[in-house]
């Protein structure tokens, strides 16, 4: 799945780990109607711990919640609800980054966003791509290829925008704008 390689989507192991993803989704959406300083440490918390997949030990390493820096979550963050992603622990994200409500990052291989940057509302960043091989299309049977998505550093991308698999080095997009390729401007 993270090597480019066609995989199956609804292979049993892939849809524990999105079935946990989804439960510490909901804990992480459903944190934003506590108040002021309290929500704010519950939010980070609870991302944190989408991003780290704590339900994936020993597989994936944990990483302490009050430890930053790592290659996963980066200080300063700050995600607006609600929020989406498929699997959370392909996920990496630098310091001070702000990111829109209605996001949805589909994590299928890895997405880096880079540090100081803002990702404005309803944004999509999507790591699946749908195979031209028509063997490989058999409805929910077929394989899927997921591929990197990265987002620089210093980068704005506006409301409503798009950002499609293999995507890199992505520079500011405009709002509602589709960004695909190597690099990616909006």
């Amino acid at each position: 799945m993270l090597n480019g390689e066609p995989f199956l989507q609804h292979d049993e192991q892939l849809t524990k780990e999105r079935a946990h993803c989804t439960a510490a989704v909901y804990t992480f959406n459903n944190t934003a109607s506590a108040s002021g300083d309290l929500a704010r440490g519950y939010l980070e918390r609870n991302f944190w711990r989408i991003v780290s997949a704590t339900w994936m030990r020993p597989h994936y390493t944990y990483r302490r919640p009050d430890v930053h820096g790592d290659d996963h979550f980066g200080s300063s963050v700050n995600v607006a609800t609600p929020f989406y992603c498929d699997y959370g622990y392909n996920i990496s994200v630098g310091d001070n980054v702000t990111i829109g409500s209605s996001c949805k990052l589909l994590d299928s291989a890895k997405i880096i966003i880079g540090r100081n940057t803002r990702i404005g509302a309803s944004v999509i960043i999507s790591t699946l791509k749908t195979p031209t091989d028509t063997k490989s299309l058999k409805g929910s049977c077929g394989t899927e290829i997921a591929q990197r998505v990265s987002v620089g550093e210093n980068v704005c991308i506006g409301d409503g925008v798009t950002i499609e698999a293999g995507t890199d080095r992505v520079q500011d997009i405009k709002d509602g704008v589709t960004a695909r390729g190597n690099p990616a401007f909006g």
